[in-house]
């Protein structure tokens, strides 16, 4: 757990090694919201995905506020994260969950408002494509004045900040100044994640002195 009210903990799941077994009791589990769109989607990979990352979000609940969210109802909302109801008064619970397949990804803290994007490195993507259809122009010249081999991250450094603003219910609207500033996003509080095999970004409402990552095996 974050050892501060300004930390935050980030739990990132690998979907494929959570067994059939173990899916079908989750999907047992879920709540009548839950269970009305998990039935609604016809993709068997977006249905997982969905399963996976409402589980994992229970888990970072039950962790992060122990005993006080045993009981925690999931009500799902249309284009917009889902809401939490506990039985027992919670003063503070935020987070933000994020999936790319075969990961899931859910950031929890207590401290205020917070959105996290991911993005697998093993998907092949036409980023000169994408740039074109989701940056403005700005954004568009400040990718192209990268030398080649740095092009790719730095499409994924506004992407996943991008998706994280929206998230946390911030204007994503151009400001590549603070893209490319030292700090990534400077003004955003903004972090991006190192790891092997995901593209990470983070941004909160407030500054995080810490940000402690769990990876798990299964649920």
């Amino acid at each position: 757990m974050p050892t501060s009210t300004s930390a935050a903990t980030l739990w990132l799941l690998h979907g494929d090694l959570v067994s059939e077994a173990r899916l079908a009791s989750l999907a047992a589990s879920l709540g009548q919201s839950e269970r009305e769109r998990y039935d609604r989607f016809l993709r068997p990979q977006r249905a997982r995905e969905f399963l996976l990352g409402r589980m994992l979000l229970r888990h970072a609940v039950q962790t992060m506020l122990g005993s006080a969210a045993t009981d925690v109802t999931v009500t799902e909302r249309e284009g917009n994260a889902p809401l939490l109801s506990f039985e027992n008064p919670v003063d503070a619970f935020y987070f933000s969950l994020s999936h790319s397949h075969p990961w899931v990804a859910c950031i929890a803290t207590t401290a205020d408002r917070i959105g996290i994007d991911i993005e697998s490195k093993n998907r092949p993507r036409d980023v000169a494509t994408m740039s074109a259809a989701a940056f403005s122009q700005k954004e568009q010249e400040w990718l192209a004045r990268l030398p080649a081999h740095q092009r790719e991250q730095g499409f994924y450094r506004l992407w996943n900040h991008k998706e994280a603003l929206y998230k946390l219910g911030t204007d994503v609207s151009d400001d590549t100044a603070k893209i490319s500033s030292p700090h990534i996003g400077a003004g955003w509080n903004s972090r991006l994640i190192e790891h092997a095999d995901l593209f990470i970004g983070i941004c909160s409402a407030v500054p995080l002195d810490e940000i402690r990552i769990i990876e798990l095996t299964g649920l």
